[in-house]
């Protein structure tokens, strides 16, 4: 299937995350530095679980969003920039946690699940104790603004969570819906990365909105992204557990369009096979591919990536406007590299 909406050519053009990483690496490393300092925070029989955490955690695109838009002239990592982005790490991956159980995931970035290895008990109070560390961790700023953007984000999350959840099996949930959902629970804590990053920086207010606009249009494209592998993907490129969104009962946004392009009676036996948990992404998959639906969720993740740039526009000559294209390149090819 061909694919429209690609980026221009490098820098906006990454090959993969290390491509995004490396103009970051001293700031990765003082990060790295930081949360491993955090482990000794937890009470001795909890640690082993944070550090498992910490050890399996990903690409890291929340702390990315942090430094880029923070980057000062002198591209230095700064103290306040490193810890802005450990606590908005503690909290994605307290989400993590969270999620799996929720949705009942074995594997995650290749490896056990924290579920799947310690249990649901160990694993639901430690997700609880990384949000409460990440809160820890804000108000210990001298500036009670990053604890209260940190804080809202966080109840903003799981405010999503909760409300996706209550829509499980749900048939009368709208595209509005859907959108609201992936707002509150993805794409809120990449804004408040990216305004956290440049607030922190010094940089202009004008900057701390658009880059706070750009964070967010990119987070709703990598949800609807995510979304799109859950049935299109292959676990040995996503390295997790697929098809949990659909067994579940969790109406995304390729559900959404297909149940749509439907006759009335074909839609019928659909919400019945989603009920009754018989209908499966491997049922589905070529299904979806003729209806046309795989192309129309492009479409609309193109749009969102588009719309996250030009919000960048004005501030290119600034380091952090120059600079956070490269994660919109990044994600863009994201789609290439799982579903091509």
């Amino acid at each position: 299937m061909a694919i429209s909406g690609e980026a221009p050519a490098a820098p906006r053009l990454a090959e993969g995350i290390d491509a995004i990483t490396l103009p970051l690496a001293a700031h990765f490393e003082e990060l790295e530095l930081f949360l491993e300092s955090q482990v000794t925070a937890f009470e001795r029989e909890v640690q082993p679980l944070v550090r498992y955490t910490f050890g399996h955690s990903g690409k890291k695109i929340r702390p990315i969003l942090v430094f880029y838009a923070g980057l000062g002239p002198d591209r230095l990592p700064d103290d306040q920039l490193v810890r802005a982005a450990a606590i908005v790490e503690l909290v994605h991956l307290a989400t993590l946690v969270h999620d799996d159980i929720l949705d009942g995931a074995d594997t995650r970035h290749r490896v056990k699940t924290v579920v799947a290895r310690y249990g649901p008990h160990a694993a639901v109070l430690l997700g609880d104790a990384l949000f409460a560390h990440a809160l820890k961790l804000a108000a210990d700023f001298p500036d009670v603004t990053v604890c209260r953007l940190v804080s809202r984000a966080t109840r903003q999350v799981c405010s999503g969570e909760i409300a996706q959840t209550f829509a499980r099996k749900r048939f009368d949930i709208s595209m509005e819906d859907y959108f609201r959902f992936i707002d509150l629970k993805t794409a809120e804590l990449f804004a408040v990365s990216a305004r956290l990053g440049a607030m922190l920086g010094g940089w202009p207010s004008a900057f701390c909105a658009a880059a706070e606009v750009f964070a967010r249009r990119l987070g709703t494209a990598y949800q609807i992204y995510d979304d799109l592998t859950d049935f299109a993907g292959r676990e040995e490129r996503t390295g997790k557990t697929l098809g949990t969104d659909l067994q579940s009962g969790k109406l995304t946004l390729p559900l959404l369009l297909y149940l749509d392009s439907l006759p009335a009676a074909g839609a019928d036996q659909l919400r019945a096979e989603i009920a009754t948990g018989r209908a499966t992404p491997q049922s589905l998959d070529a299904e979806m591919r003729a209806a046309g639906v795989y192309g129309r969720v492009r479409d609309r993740f193109f749009a969102e990536v588009d719309a996250a740039e030009a919000a960048l526009s004005p501030f290119a000559e600034l380091p952090p406007g120059a600079e956070l294209p490269r994660l919109s390149g990044f994600i863009r090819q994201a789609i290439r590299r799982h579903m091509d």
